[in-house]
């Protein structure tokens, strides 16, 4: 049975894999709730499920595409949209 390395370190036994992307980690790169730290710090600010795609424009938080709108080239979170009439 062939070692496998936590993906993130690279320095200690990969004990889990995240649900999220796949990646086996340590268990001092894992989160808890079945995924890994680097998804844990890219999750939608909004729902807390799904991975990001990347930062509203009007006011910061991370957001993935069930929570986002686009505007021109530019995501908008749902909430920052309903008020500016977007939706």
């Amino acid at each position: 049975m062939e070692l496998r390395l936590c993906e993130i370190c690279r320095l200690e036994r990969a004990a889990e894999t995240c649900r999220l992307c796949g990646r086996n980690v340590c268990s001092r790169h894992y989160a808890g709730d079945g995924i890994c730290v680097a998804c844990r710090e890219s999750l939608c600010s909004i729902c807390s499920s799904k991975l990001s795609l990347g930062y509203c424009k009007y006011c910061g938080r991370l957001v993935c595409e069930d929570c986002s709108v686009e505007e021109g080239a530019a995501l908008v979170c749902r909430e920052c949209a309903a008020r500016r009439g977007l939706l």
